[in-house]
């Protein structure tokens, strides 16, 4: 009787594992060329258009992973308006890959992803970022209207090539999928990453004066001009003024930047 009674108890303990369903397979760690953990990304649509991209996302833990981006423009636009610039909408710096009037740069943005599904390298994520830009721009040109003494209408202009540095930090939101039999195809949707930072910088270029040099001896109203010109330079920036060469310096070039970032890239996972 004990020996039955043992017997039943036994069979009472394996039935739910019988019944158990088997857990799904974690697709991160299937078929995949080395742990699954690895995926390299570009956006197609940037590169099209010479922005070119790569990035590596690592996964860290379920739910997190680490990604470093770096973008590289090799030529920049000669357009005498680029994103970039320190006197029109430069304060806005894209990452756009339409942005046919792009300044030549490379940009290095280490991000940290947290997928809000918990799910390795898949999902809804929110991420934080830190950028590091270098810049140049060339064929500058800044135009301002000049009213001369006598009261006649006349025009300011001064084209230039700059550099400039910019060191931000941002949030950004998105999704990623797994597609595939293999589930090592991924889509990842960057909905739309914002943030800000700080720009330093320099330029130098020719003045003009309705065609003419700017008139040799006394440039404070052509410093005074630039100031204005400058959107959001805040006031440490030195100028200095080549009469003979009719070349115009600004040094110490500060001020507040805004990112703007969205795009889809497609890669391989590892």
């Amino acid at each position: 009787m004990k020996r039955l009674f043992a017997l039943l108890l036994l069979a009472l303990g394996v039935i739910p594992l019988v019944a158990q369903q088997p857990a799904k397979p974690d697709p991160t760690q299937l078929y995949s060329l080395v742990d699954g953990k690895t995926i390299v990304k570009t956006n197609p649509f940037s590169d099209l258009f010479g922005n070119l991209n790569l990035k590596v996302e690592r996964i860290l833990a379920r739910g997190l992973s680490a990604q470093l981006s770096a973008y590289y423009a090799p030529k920049g636009s000669e357009s005498v308006r680029q994103n970039g610039a320190f006197h029109t909408y430069s304060s806005v710096l894209y990452m756009m890959p339409l942005a046919a009037d792009q300044a030549k740069f490379l940009t290095l943005r280490p991000q940290l992803r947290w997928y809000l599904n918990e799910g390795k390298g898949h999902g809804f994520y929110v991420e934080g970022y830190y950028q590091f830009q270098r810049s140049s721009f060339r064929n500058q040109q800044i135009t301002e209207y000049y009213p001369s003494k006598e009261g006649k209408s006349q025009y300011y202009s001064l084209t230039y090539d700059g550099r400039s540095t910019l060191h931000g930090y941002g949030i950004g939101i998105g999704a990623q999928w797994l597609l595939g039999r293999r589930k090592n195809i991924v889509l990842d949707w960057y909905i739309l990453g914002v943030g800000r930072g700080i720009v330093r910088g320099s330029f130098d270029g020719t003045s003009m004066l309705e065609g003419s040099p700017w008139p040799a001896g006394d440039h404070t109203e052509e410093e005074a001009l630039l100031r204005r010109r400058l959107y959001s330079v805040d006031d440490g920036a030195k100028y200095s003024f080549d009469d003979a060469a009719h070349q115009v310096k600004v040094t110490n070039i500060k001020h507040t930047a805004y990112l703007l970032d969205m795009g889809l890239s497609i890669g391989f996972r590892f």
